[in-house]
Order: C-alpha cells, then structure tokens, then sequence
C-alpha cells in the first residue's frame, strides 16, 4: 500500500507484488491514476515495503528519483534522462544491483515482515529446516523398536502436507511435499537418510513463494539395551527460496547435530527426548531476475519430547501406532521477526503385513504450531513409505 501525493493531490493505491509499486511511476500509470499528471509534477510517495516504510520522490521538473528508507538513514539518488529511465535503474538496485542496498533492506524484511520467505517466520525456509531431520530420525527410531523396517533394508517415504497459517493478519495456505529416502546397513548401527522438501506458500495478499531443500543426514545407534536406546546423527542441508512477488531469493546452507534418546516404558510404548543444535547461514543465488542481498547467520536449537504407542486396535491385522511430541526451536543470531516456535503434533499409523503390496506403511497426522509476536497456524499430512 502506498500513499502518493501528485501536486497536492493524494490517493492510496495497492500493489501486488514490490515491482508494480515501483512501475507506478511509468508515465501511462501515473496519468491513469492523476489525470492532472506531467513528466513536470511533483511527485512525493509513502509505502510499506514488506513492512519496511519507504519514501520515493520526483522533485518539480526533475526526472531524478529519490529513494529514502528513514529507519535506516539510507538515501539512494537515480537520475536517468527521464522518470522512465530513473524508475529502471531503481527496480535494477532493487534486483541484485546494489548489494549493499539489498544487504541492509532484506535484514529490516527478516526483523519486520511476518511473511518474508526466508526466515522469521514458521512458513519460512529456515522455519522448515530446522524440524525436518529431527522428524525423520525419529521415524526411524520408533520403527526399529517396534519392528516396523527390516534390518538392512532401504525405503522411500512421501508425506504431502498442507498448512494453513495466521501470520500477522496475513493468512497462509502452505503446499509442502517431502521425498525421503533411507537405508539401513546390515546391523541396525548405521543408516543413511535423504531428504528433499518442495514448499509452496500462497498468501492471500496475492503474493507466491517457493522453497527446495535437500537433507543429507548419517544416524548412528551409539546405546543399545533395554533402559536405552540412543541414536546421533550429523546433517548437512542446503536450501533455495525465491519470490517475483516479494522481489527476492536466496540460499540457506549448514548443518548440525541430531540426538535421540529413546526410553522403553515397556513393550509398546517409548519415551523419547529430541534434541538439535544446527548453524545455518545464507549465499549468494541467482533465481530469475532477482540477486540474493541476504546475509544472515542463525544458531537453531530445537528440542522436544516424544510419546509413542502401540494401540489395541488394527488395521488389516497390523496394530495401530501413535505418537505424541512437542518441541521448541529457538533462534539466535542474527535478529529475526520471531525467534520463538513451538510445535504440538499428533500422528496415527499402520505397517501393511502384505509382503507384496506396494505401500509399506500408511501414517496420517497434525501439527499445530504457534510462535510468538502472535503467528500460529496447522499443518496435516498423510504419509506413505514404500
């Protein structure tokens, strides 16, 4: 939303995405919205840029744009021939050109914006890393006390899910579609895990993002009795988000450490304590035409209890699992819009006894996340391993 005034006259107009509040200074839209325009009026505009406030300007007979961000003390100048030409060079900053601009403006979009498709936010990329692997570890861990997966063996598992997120006044509908894949070697000590996420996030102000990330993860079972059973494993992960809409992009890389301790309770029940601690960082990336101007680095620390339990009742002659969990992630570092999530779940699923079937086992559940600055939002999914 902007607030342009041309020659005392001031009107309110919205925008779709950054680019068009810039393209509002091509000639043909200024006169459609201020019939009284000339390439001679002044022009003077106040706007929220992704929560950021912005003043733009044109002074009387001059085809000079001047670019302010107050909160920052930052004064940008772009004098082409014509308004035309000044307003170009801007959008070109705003693209990649002027990194030190970007560098400043997309830190205050991480600390402001409660929708930034970067980090701050529990639909952001960084938001999306930091649960990931904890998850899949502990997918493991329960089938192999249960009996679930087959010592030696390797499977593919895809979870669709859809979130829905209250972000700030912005609502959310969130697409996400994790591939799998682990392996295990021939004793249970060893396993491999891989893991990609695709994300889409759709916001009702009209604006799109999208997000990749791929997992690499080792697990080792370090204790192996029955009081204990206690597994480790380092990760690397490595992730891309980008917007047309939000006029950004960028790179997430790093990795840390996964622990997960399980304590029978007895056969068909287990207590298990998560904890993670992973350094992330953003790079340089190149997604269409917009340049990445992040440089963030972030301590993510999450830990959670987990209940899970093997039910009375069956599917098809195979019990019933349920799991129970919460978790807390905190992240430190460079400041963000919220530091703070904590994620309540619920999961219920069965192993298919038929040896030859093609889906091995079948698990539906629900997420409830809630962060502060007043965020929260739900994720369910439905997954299949095979």
């Amino acid at each position: 939303m902007a607030e342009v005034q041309v020659d005392g006259t001031t009107q309110l107009l919205g925008y779709k995405n950054i680019l068009n509040s810039v393209d509002q200074y091509e000639y043909e839209n200024m006169k459609n919205a201020f019939p009284t325009y000339t390439e001679n009026s002044a022009v003077y505009a106040k706007l929220d840029l992704r929560a950021v406030p912005i003043n733009m300007s044109f002074a009387q007979n001059s085809p000079t744009l001047v670019f302010k961000i107050p909160s920052l003390g930052i004064e940008r100048t772009y004098a082409g021939t014509t308004r035309e030409e000044s307003k170009d060079k801007l959008i070109d900053a705003l693209k990649g050109d002027d990194k030190d601009l970007l560098k400043l403006l997309t830190k205050e979009w991480v600390k402001k914006s409660p929708i930034d498709p970067v980090a701050g936010n529990p639909s952001s990329l960084l938001s999306s890393l930091a649960g990931s692997m904890t998850d899949n570890l502990s997918d493991i861990a329960t089938n192999q006390l249960f009996g679930l997966k087959d010592q030696a063996s390797a499977s593919f598992s895809m979870m669709p899910r859809f979130g829905r997120y209250t972000q700030q006044g912005y609502g959310l509908n969130v697409y996400n579609l994790p591939f799998t894949y682990s392996s295990q070697l021939d004793s249970d000590k060893i396993g491999f895990l891989l893991d990609a996420p695709i994300t889409l996030v759709d916001a009702e102000n009209g604006t799109l993002s999208g997000s990749i990330n791929l997992g690499v993860g080792v697990n080792f079972k370090l204790v192996s009795n029955p009081a204990l059973n206690w597994y480790l494993m380092p990760q690397l992960r490595l992730g891309a988000t980008g917007s047309k809409d939000l006029g950004t992009a960028a790179m997430i890389y790093g990795g840390g450490l996964i622990s997960n301790a399980q304590f029978p309770i007895n056969d068909q029940a287990v207590v298990s304590i998560i904890n993670m601690l992973s350094f992330y960082q953003t790079g340089a990336i190149k997604i269409g035409d917009y340049d990445s101007g992040y440089d963030l680095k972030n301590t993510i620390l999450r830990n959670g209890l987990e209940y899970s339990q093997i039910l009375h009742k069956s599917v098809s002659g195979s019990p019933l699992i349920t799991k129970l969990s919460y978790a807390r992630t905190d992240f430190s570092g460079d400041q963000l819009y919220s530091e703070l999530s904590h994620d309540l779940s619920g999961s219920i699923g069965f192993k298919n006894l038929n040896s030859k079937a093609w889906i091995k086992e079948y698990r539906v559940g629900l997420t409830y996340t809630y962060a502060n600055k007043d965020l929260r939002g739900y994720m369910i999914n439905a997954g299949y391993t095979f």
